[in-house]
């Protein structure tokens, strides 16, 4: 793109910005006042080089606006509101487009294929001005997310009224250039019959867009409130009124959850409204016979996008929204589900979606954006509890509450260490292994990992097993001042009970009835040590540090892991012996 220099004279005359126009219209305006084509003002003014025939699109994020602005006597602020910067860190493909190169791979929701626009946006509002040069092409027209005119409530028009046969998307930011004939509110398309490669002087439409008597408005379909409402909300977000942080997120879930509508298609469609309903078929339709398996494309039907964001909107607002992605997401599943096209997109963007969403969907596609060489990935819960709150082995109320109402009681150690992994993994992104090391739980041996009979009983259950371990991660977000079990995991890794203070306990042990005296030797120390491990810690004493029994001959430590079991199960059966008791 060219730039205007210090030798590029400002202009004699100018215009002021219309409320919302976008640079192409700004062009339009002024190059219609000073009666030039736009390439020639383009030129004129550095927006384009000497020898440039073409103005594109790139011109909405490249533009020099200050060079702009001294040109043609706007402040910098008036020149940089014609161009899509300014919502850069509310809509994230424009982010992306700025930190792209310009021959960086195209994001379908940048731009329309095809023009959006209002006749009687483009229509004189009666002013001096705009009866001499129409009103205004507004910059929210060239994003995939306008559909609605919410000053007029019509669908916006994407298409003349003269039968043109477009067989491609249009990049250039305004087609034509180098017409000077036409008013800015004139169709630029070739004249029908024409066609665009045939060059620079076929001949143009000339069709004024700003007359209503030549539209129907998509055969009288209107708008209705809901699709109204859901374009007011897509204007709020890109307004000062909203954090960016939320409009990024509301953006991306958007996108994500018309991903899922169309891939899921037709289980959804009673969220389109009735009038969509078509449009929306015939996009799907479109998608089905491309190669785009993720079916990341907004549609050109500015009918179609009413129907699919508002569907998509009212998804994320839905009070059940776990169990609608699920739905959703079993009704296209194939395989694993890593493999369905709709994990791809929610992939790519998961980073930008809200907790809200991130969270609905991490149960049914358990598909997390990579970060690290380790496979660490976007965690499923953010600014919530922590891994370090989660104990090796599920508190039991924590287990009685939410897990056991499931009737897995004869699989419950191996259910609270699998819950335990999962929360572990929900908050860190660490892979299921890793977040097993995390809590001290041996990945080698497995003793993480579900059992057979567990996994039997998950085929089926999976969803009421998600349910319950959801609820339970709501209670922990909710908690406040949490256990850091991971503090206390680390505080006693070299601890063992003292031989000092182990005689001090068991001198004070009643006496045991009867001639046998019982063995309080070292290695009822260690399982004593591991009692009171596995205690501090919420943990099993199978994991617990052995440092007693390691500092003994191989033989001995062979002896001891024989009679573990016994004396442990006479430590924590609910009917101890009077000794055990003690």
């Amino acid at each position: 793109m060219a730039e205007p220099t210090a030798h590029t004279r400002p202009l004699t005359r100018s215009l002021d910005p219309l409320p919302g126009e976008s640079l192409g219209g700004y062009l339009l305006r002024l190059s219609h006042r000073l009666r030039l084509s736009p390439i020639q003002l383009a030129r004129r003014i550095g927006t384009a080089a000497p020898s440039a025939t073409r103005l594109g699109r790139r011109l909405l994020l490249d533009l020099d606006v200050d060079g702009f602005a001294r040109v043609t006597h706007l402040s910098s602020d008036e020149a940089r509101s014609l161009t899509l910067v300014p919502w850069q860190h509310r809509y994230p493909p424009i982010a992306r487009a700025l930190r792209r190169p310009v021959s960086g791979s195209r994001d379908d929701w940048l731009f329309n294929d095809l023009p959006r626009y209002c006749p009687q946006c483009l229509a004189s509002d009666g002013s001096p001005i705009q009866q001499d040069h129409g009103g205004s092409w507004r910059k929210f027209w060239h994003l995939p997310i306008a559909f609605v005119c919410p000053d007029h409530r019509v669908f916006l028009q994407h298409r003349c009224p003269q039968p043109h046969e477009l067989t491609r998307a249009i990049t250039d930011l305004i087609t034509q250039t180098a017409d000077t004939t036409l008013q800015p509110a004139q169709c630029r398309l070739p004249a029908v019959g024409q066609s665009r490669s045939q060059g620079r002087t076929v001949p143009s439409c000339g069709v004024r867009l700003d007359q209503l008597d030549q539209f129907e408005h998509g055969g009288g379909l209107r708008p209705d409130p809901p699709m109204l409402n859901t374009q007011l909300r897509i204007l709020n977000h890109l307004g000062p009124g909203c954090p960016p942080g939320d409009a990024v997120s509301y953006f991306s879930d958007l996108r994500v959850l018309v991903a899922l509508l169309c891939v899921s298609w037709p289980l959804g469609q009673e969220l389109i409204p009735p009038g969509a309903r078509d449009a929306v078929a015939a996009h799907i339709r479109v998608l089905g016979a491309g190669q785009r398996q993720a079916h990341d494309q907004p549609p050109r039907d500015p009918t179609a996008t009413a129907g699919t964001l508002t569907a998509a909107a009212s998804l994320r607002e839905a009070p059940h929204l776990r169990g609608l992605l699920n739905q959703h997401t079993q009704a296209v599943r194939n395989g694993p589900p890593s493999r369905i096209p709709w994990t791809y997109v929610f992939e790519r963007h998961s980073s930008n979606c809200s907790a809200l969403v991130r969270q609905a969907a991490a149960p049914s596609v358990r598909s997390y954006r990579r970060t690290g060489p380790r496979g660490t990935r976007i965690p499923d819960r953010t600014g919530s509890y922590r891994p370090e709150h989660i104990p090796a082995f599920l508190e039991e109320r924590w287990y009685q509450e939410h897990l056991a109402p499931l009737q897995i009681d004869a699989e419950a150690k191996s259910v609270r260490r699998l819950a335990a992994v999962l929360l572990v993994q929900q908050a860190s992104g660490r892979a299921r292994g890793d977040a097993a090391d995390f809590l001290g739980i041996n990945p080698a041996g497995g003793q993480f990992a579900a059992t057979s009979t567990l996994l039997r009983w998950l085929r089926d259950g999976q969803d009421a097993f998600n349910a319950a371990l959801h609820n339970l991660a709501e209670e922990l977000d909710r908690g406040t001042n949490p256990t850091n079990y991971q503090l206390r995991r680390e505080v006693l890794r070299d601890w063992s009970l003292p031989s000092e203070t182990w005689n001090e306990i068991i001198t004070r042990l009643p006496p045991a009835p009867g001639p046998v005296r019982p063995n309080l030797d070292d290695r009822v120390r260690q399982e004593a040590s591991a009692f009171v491990w596995a205690y501090a810690t919420c943990g099993e004493p199978l994991f617990a540090p052995r440092h007693i029994e390691a500092d003994q001959p191989p033989d001995t430590r062979q002896t001891w892991r024989q009679r573990r079991a016994n004396t442990w199960f006479q430590l924590s059966r609910p009917d101890a012996l009077n000794h055990y008791a003690a």
